[in-house]
């Protein structure tokens, strides 16, 4: 809204204009639903008097709509009046910020004014007149010419805002500040606006980048560390008449004081703890060393910085020992393999356990890999940075942290304690952090309006499904809040750059990544040589033929119901 002293005064007039000349944004939407630059499309532009309004979702470059977020826009234009440009200057403040000088003729100004007064009828009832019908002299009358002024000048500057950005092709980051020298009938309307802008620059070449694949390989002191956890959890257990030592288990009651007060949540009964495990404090370990049933102790321990409310006090901790159990440990041969697994011998139960541990470690050196490559390509070029975009990003992570301790219910400072940092530690690393998205988010969308990265319908859909498994929503619910929201092109930017990044990696040169034969092995790649399913299918019939079976009798998965009215299911040899 505007505010201060009527046009023409020579007062500094502030619009909360959107970062793109749109109205403010709308109350805050779950994480998924946000653009990480802040723009959110799909709300209706201001337009020009007599020009159509078309969503912004349907203007924004490379966005394609489809089922369940598509835009209906009409098949038919009416014929619009196109309005006289505005005059547009741009004066270059620092490399992301610019001031635009606007004139706008006294024709399109007049045109506001009446609106206003048009608009303003429509809210008062004058004898003689219908709603919204009564003549502009008889509304200045009632409600005074600085009334229709500020009503059109509201209405009007963000229109020719918008046109100026339109007109000098800036894309801004940030809400301007807009000084209004001058808005009347007569002389017509002056202002400036002051605004962050997204910097101009080339994209390096993404090609050539060489880099190390990340440490994959799996030795036998892992696999033998996951064969005892799984001895661990096939282990024999027996209560035996002796002091309790390391490894065993006791059954215990427990009991906890702060200052005098027991602590109710923390009293435990007939809990199953394993000495040496270090599950509730190390110096109970140490006092359950050599105790037996019957035994009661107390200690004095601090609690864990991050436990509710009383985090790093010292406590009082009274247990009583019920019984102490003796683990025996299955023995690393083929019947063990058979009973944990359903292999047949040790050795296959060994390879297995191997190949999990490689596709988890090569998975996880993927990842890495992938923001090594990006960091090298990062490094090719500087590029200066908004700081509304960093201080956006910096809030982002602000408000992660308290949402994080109201979780908890603690303080931010615990949550903080608890994580080993200080508040000056997370300021400093958050200001690092928010440079390094900031320029990812720049650069890579500088990339991706050069290499154009294909977008399929598919592409959003797959989108969405991931933002409902991150957050624990229905993938509906969440396609509706992107609908709502209008952020339908905030998940498209997020998409593009993805396969951005996979342009660049697919790019680089990677020394010591493992062959295309272990990640087809390992079911991290598709096989050229696998036969499709309408093959495998076929086999399938082939193989019914030739022992004699009918092959139409088959049922397959969606296209017939079995004998009880449901979809039979097909199991086809190699396929989940």
């Amino acid at each position: 809204m505007l505010g201060g002293a009527p046009p023409g005064s020579g007062d500094v007039h502030l619009i909360a204009f959107g970062r793109d000349g749109s109205d403010p944004p709308a109350p805050e939407v779950p994480a998924v639903a946000r653009s990480s630059d802040g723009h959110h499309g799909g709300d209706l532009e201001p337009s020009p008097a007599g020009t159509a309004q078309v969503p912004r979702a349907v203007r924004h470059p490379r966005v394609v709509h489809g089922p369940p977020l598509a835009y209906r826009v009409p098949s038919v234009v009416p014929a619009i009046r196109i309005p006289t440009p505005v005059k547009t200057s741009v004066e270059t403040v620092d490399p992301v910020t610019v001031k635009l000088t606007v004139e706008v003729e006294p024709k399109r100004v007049k045109q506001a004014f009446d609106k206003a007064a048009r608009e303003l009828a429509k809210e008062v009832s004058l004898p003689g007149f219908r709603p919204g019908k009564a003549p502009r002299r008889l509304i200045e009358q009632r409600f005074g010419q600085g009334v229709i002024a500020q009503t059109a000048m509201e209405a009007a500057i963000s229109d020719y805002y918008v046109e100026a950005l339109r007109s000098e092709e800036l894309d801004p980051v940030a809400q301007p500040e807009v000084d209004v020298e001058n808005f009347d009938e007569q002389d017509g309307c002056t202002f400036t606006a002051q605004v962050e802008i997204r910097p101009q620059f080339e994209a390096p070449d993404h090609t050539g980048i060489e880099v190390d694949f990340p440490e994959w390989d799996v030795d036998d002191d892992e696999v033998d560390e996951q064969l005892e956890t799984l001895r661990e959890r096939f282990a024999e257990v027996d209560e035996v008449e002796r002091a309790a030592g390391t490894g065993d288990l006791i059954t215990i009651d427990l009991t906890v004081e702060v200052e005098g007060e027991e602590l109710t949540d923390a009293t435990v009964e007939d809990a199953l703890y394993e000495i040496g495990s270090g599950g509730v404090t190390p110096k109970l370990d140490e006092e359950a060393v050599g105790k037996q049933a019957g035994d009661t102790f107390a200690y004095d321990d601090t609690l864990p910085p991050d436990y509710p409310e009383h985090g790093g006090k010292e406590a009082t901790f009274t247990v009583t020992v019920k019984d102490v159990r003796e683990k025996t440990l299955p023995d690393l041969d083929d019947d063990f393999a058979t009973t944990a697994s359903g292999f047949d011998s040790i050795q296959e139960l060994r390879a297995d356990i191997r190949n999990s541990l490689l596709k988890r470690r090569i998975q996880e050196a993927q990842h890495e890999l992938r923001g090594r490559i990006l960091e090298a390509y990062l490094a090719r070029v500087d590029v200066p940075l908004p700081p509304a975009m960093l201080e956006e990003d910096k809030e982002q992570r602000e408000h992660n942290l308290a949402h994080q301790a109201e979780q908890y219910g603690l303080s931010v400072e615990q949550v903080l304690e608890a994580q080993g940092t200080s508040r000056e530690e997370f300021e400093e690393n958050n200001a690092k952090q928010a440079e390094q998205t900031v320029k990812a988010q720049l650069v890579l969308d500088a990339l991706s309006a050069k290499l154009q990265p294909q977008l399929d319908p598919s592409d959003i859909d797959q989108e969405i499904m991931r933002h409902a498994q991150t957050n624990s929503m229905p993938p509906e619910e969440v396609a509706q809040i992107i609908q709502q929201q209008g952020t339908l092109p905030a998940l498209v930017g997020d998409i593009m750059r993805r396969k951005t990044i996979d342009e660049i990696v697919d790019a680089a040169e990677i020394d010591g990544a493992p062959s295309e034969e272990q990640l087809i092995e390992l079911g991290l790649a598709e096989d050229p040589d696998a036969p499709d399913e309408d093959e495998q299918m076929a086999a399938v019939k082939e193989a019914m033929e030739a022992a004699g079976a009918d092959p139409s009798t088959l049922i397959v998965p969606g296209q017939d119901d079995g004998p009880d009215g449901d979809p039979s299911e097909l199991i086809v040899p190699g396929k989940d």
